[in-house]
């Protein structure tokens, strides 16, 4: 049965698909754009501050797991160094909006 399996996911590895992972990241991604929609819309209904510091960082943590993956749509997309370290800078950042909107009263 593990030959079976093994056998099987080296067939899925040949394949010009993307691979599980990074399918899953974009995903995510689009997740992440669609809880910022909704926090904006939250944000409109009780005009709570904080919810914009969510959707701030729902909507910065889209951009950073999107772009990477890009090469899904467009095979020949190819992402620089500097958007490398614009995308680390992010994930600094989303933590720093998060914090935020747990302390803000």
């Amino acid at each position: 049965m593990i030959e079976n399996i093994v056998f099987l996911a080296s067939l899925v590895e040949k394949a010009d698909q993307p691979l599980l992972p990074e399918s899953l990241d974009f995903a995510s991604g689009i997740f992440a754009a669609a809880l910022a929609v909704m926090s904006l819309l939250a944000y409109r209904a009780t005009k709570m501050r904080r919810l914009l510091f969510v959707s701030g960082a729902f909507a910065l943590y889209s951009f950073r797991t999107i772009i990477p993956r890009l090469d899904i749509i467009f095979p020949n997309l190819d992402i620089s160094t500097a958007m490398d370290v614009m995308l680390s800078v992010t994930g600094f950042v989303i933590l720093g909006l998060f914090f935020l909107a747990i302390i803000k009263k």
